[in-house]
């Protein structure tokens, strides 16, 4: 074994840049599992750690409007109630000083934050709020910028009032800064009675004895009857108290990043196979010699084993830092994003296993091809082989052919297809290297598109403010139009209904809706219709439905559906449209006309759509904030709450950039997928063309014999990795478009979300930039080293 030993040594030791290549590409592989797998593993329980530790409720009510003591203490009395706890919450506003705009917040109150039940708070530093001082959601002091112990300005029912903040808590129902949440303050009942008037409860949590999800969805009927008895109407959550609330969209996500890794581990096993056919390939003379002197077939078996495994063992030194710590990284930042604390350093041992088990087992059954078949080979077969070969294949006669064409080029085309096992592994490397970079930038645009261009043209107009209480809507018109750069207005109604299939008895099961009256015809709507037709201004009581509402109540274009309005006013409708909307998914549109007469409430709307001369997305902002003013100055209240959708700002721009931020960490960790099957890519490239330069040293030295400069010599390898890149994007080009819109949908899936796909060329061109760039690295060093070859040793290469 003495010397198999020392041919293993020279084999791994004497060829350093081979080495790195196979150790690269199968930790690369290893470590793009194990960091998918940690950042699961470790998010998950996290995840799971902060939702049991607040003791999440069964039920969340929503009530509108506000539930006093003597209800919560009735619904305490509901047979299956365990826990109950209700907290008082409003929309407010908030700036740091007095020179600056308004900014929209909200504010909670809890009986006592000592004791709390349900949905608990975390105090993560300084004091729980007390008497006139307020704590802050964690989060928004670092986002927005509002530093502990500083005063802050809020105001309340057009009461402005300064306030110290002390301390930070963290609630897992606050929609974190990062992805568009608003600044939250917290505060003792008795100094939020102070700034609202009230306390009464807009939120109940409810939990029973133990979790069953029928029983508890029985339970929240019960108390949905109640409320409904006593005026109160409500909205109800159910969750699983053992399971995060965003647990099934962190699946989907890391699902589909799984899918990812494994396509990156598939393209490092290809290349560890090609380099293990090539390497058996150059060494056959030498099998030959070791079976000549009496080496048999187990023992070449065993030497090409122990190489693949020593490769395997050096992966394995690469792959578990980095997947352990990468996805550590990646799990801190999304649980910080999420605006928890993450805690302090956490691993997966079952991705380390992954790991470990990839890296050994992986290369070597990836290898047992062409170990197999180098190890049979017999002393006549390993002798017999010659070193230049003199075939000519199409490409060199046709080339012979092409007069007019340089025979370097000829030359470096011919090489570039001489293997052509070789090739196609490398292509469909490159080929899935591109195809997942562009279906990531895919990813990007249709996000991007959906909640910016089909948005911009759905919601045509360029600001909307929501109004307090009902206003009359000629007034709002004239003042509207008297400002100046207004475009248009438009005076819309907006309030929550219940809807059923018509003829269907009331029940628990009807689906909430949020209903738009529709001023018509409409100007700055730009509806996106799936089906039947869009209103009329002679119609009475026709409605159109978001698609998707319409599937979650039962109906299609033609049938009827009941409206109940409140406790006493509901009215049958005819389903003569359907559209599709990506934000409010529960959206119906209806005449304005029509439903200000069911309601008795002729001549008054509820917010103001208003187009604007000026499209600049900053003056648009700019001049949201004015209006605003100019309304207040106008005895018209706004409220707090900002935009049609709450979230983002007034301006529609701001909308359209909250909800864009929300997916940029899927983006993010989709990139990362990217960058890591690039780099795959590219070393499996660069590895190719160093087995390329391997294999044709004698050619190597007959060009410099004859004249060749270094300059030549280089270019054709660079050449060679030029020609693989191009033709890989080439192929992937028209694959890019299934693939892209089946990763949108995908998503979408996992998000709950209709993405619209929209197909860019930025993605292609930008991945023709990046492996023009990669196959000119990847080239060099094979080409560098090619041409420090000397005509002596290449002439004398065994």
């Amino acid at each position: 074994m003495g010397v198999l030993w020392s041919k293993i040594l020279r084999d791994i030791w004497g060829n350093k840049g081979r080495t790195l290549q196979i150790v690269l590409i199968i930790g690369i592989g290893a470590a793009a599992i194990g960091m998918i797998l940690t950042t699961s593993e470790v998010m998950v329980a996290g995840m799971t750690d902060i939702w049991t530790s607040a003791h999440p409720a069964m039920i969340n009510l929503f009530v509108s409007p506000a539930a006093s003591e003597e209800d919560i203490y009735a619904l305490r009395r509901v047979d299956g109630v365990k826990d109950i706890e209700g907290y008082s919450t409003s929309t407010i506003e908030w700036r740091l000083n007095p020179g600056e705009e308004w900014r929209q917040g909200g504010l909670t109150a809890r009986a006592d934050y000592d004791h709390q039940v349900l949905n608990t708070l975390e105090l993560v530093s300084g004091p729980w709020p007390h008497d006139k001082v307020l704590a802050l959601d964690d989060g928004s002091d670092a986002f927005f910028g509002i530093p502990l112990g500083a005063w802050v300005y809020l105001r309340v029912n057009d009461r402005v009032v300064k306030v110290r903040t002390e301390g930070v808590v963290y609630n897992i129902w606050s929609p974190p800064a990062y992805f568009g949440g608003t600044a939250q303050f917290y505060a003792t009942q008795d100094f939020y009675r102070d700034l609202v008037g009230d306390t009464d409860f807009s939120r109940i949590d409810v939990s029973a004895a133990q979790w069953d999800e029928d029983a508890v969805a029985k339970l929240g009927d019960r108390l949905q009857d109640k409320l409904e008895k006593g005026g109160i109407q409500s909205f109800r959550l159910i969750t699983d108290p053992n399971k995060h609330f965003f647990q099934n969209q962190i699946d989907g996500l890391f699902l589909l990043l799984g899918v990812l890794g494994g396509l990156a581990l598939l393209l490092g096993l290809l290349l560890v196979y090609n380099t293990m056919n090539a390497l058996i390939g150059r060494q056959v003379d030498q099998i030959g010699v070791l079976k000549a002197v009496g080496a048999r077939t187990g023992q070449i078996l065993l030497l090409f084993t122990i190489t693949v495994l020593i490769y395997g063992i050096l992966a394995l030194l690469l792959a578990v830092p980095l997947g352990v710590l990468g996805g550590w990284m990646i799990a801190s930042w999304l649980v910080s994003s999420f605006g928890a604390n993450p805690g302090g350093f956490q691993f997966s041992w079952s991705a380390i296993v992954i790991m470990v088990a990839i890296t050994l087992l992986a290369p070597l059954l990836a290898s047992l091809i062409p170990i197999y078949s180098g190890a049979r080979i017999t002393v006549r077969e390993a002798v017999s082989t010659y070193g230049l070969a003199t075939k000519s294949g199409t490409i060199e006669r046709v080339g012979a052919r092409l007069r007019f064409v340089s025979r370097m080029l000829l030359l470096t085309i011919s090489n570039t297809f001489r293997n052509k096992w070789r090739v196609i592994l490398m292509e469909i490397t490159l080929v899935l290297s591109g195809l997942i970079f562009m279906m990531v930038i895919a990813v990007r645009d249709s996000v991007i598109y959906t909640f910016d261009d089909v948005l911009f043209k759905i919601l045509g107009a360029d600001v909307t403010l929501q109004f307090e209480d009902l206003e009359r809507i000629d007034y709002i018109r004239n003042i509207t139009l008297a400002y100046p750069g207004v475009r248009d207005v438009e005076v819309w109604d907006l309030r929550g209904v219940t809807m059923r299939p018509a003829g269907q008895p009331e029940s628990e099961d009807d689906q909430d809706a949020s209903i738009f009256g529709v001023p018509l015809p409409t100007d700055l709507y730009g509806y996106q219709l799936r089906a039947g037709r869009w209103l009329d201004p002679q119609d009475s009581h026709a409605i159109v439905l978001n698609q998707v509402l319409a599937k979650d109540v039962g109906v299609g274009v033609g049938d009827w559906v009941t409206v109940k309005y409140d406790d006493k006013r509901s009215h049958d409708w005819q389903v003569v449209g359907l559209v599709f909307d990506p934000v409010i998914t529960n959206s119906a549109n209806v005449p304005l006309d029509v439903i200000l007469h069911d309601v008795h409430q002729v001549g008054r709307a509820t917010s103001a759509w208003i187009g604007l001369e000026n499209q600049d997305p900053e003056a648009q902002i700019a001049i949201a904030k004015d209006l605003r003013a100019y309304f207040e100055k106008n005895n018209v209240d706004i409220s707090a709450q900002r935009g049609v959708f709450g979230i983002g700002g007034d301006a529609t721009v701001e909308t359209a950039r909250a909800i864009i931020n929300q997916f940029n960490f899927v983006v993010i960790l989709l990139a990362v997928m990217a960058i890591i099957i690039g780099l795959v890519g590219s070393i499996a490239l660069s590895g190719a063309l160093s087995l390329s330069v391997m294999e044709r040293i004698r050619e190597i030295g007959v060009l410099r014999a004859i004249g060749a400069s270094n300059w030549q010599v280089a270019r054709l390898f660079i050449g060679e990795g030029l020609i693989l890149g191009w033709l890989s994007w080439l192929i992937a080009l028209p694959l890019s478009l299934p693939a892209g819109k089946l990763m949108v949908v995908a998503l979408g899936s996992a998000f709950q979300l209709e993405l619209v796909y929209d197909y860019s060329p930025s993605g292609a061109l930008l991945w023709l930039a990046i492996i023009t760039v990669l196959s000119i690295l990847a080239s060099w060093l094979p080409a560098r080293g090619a041409t420090r070859i000397s005509v002596r040793q290449s002439l004398v290469y065994q």
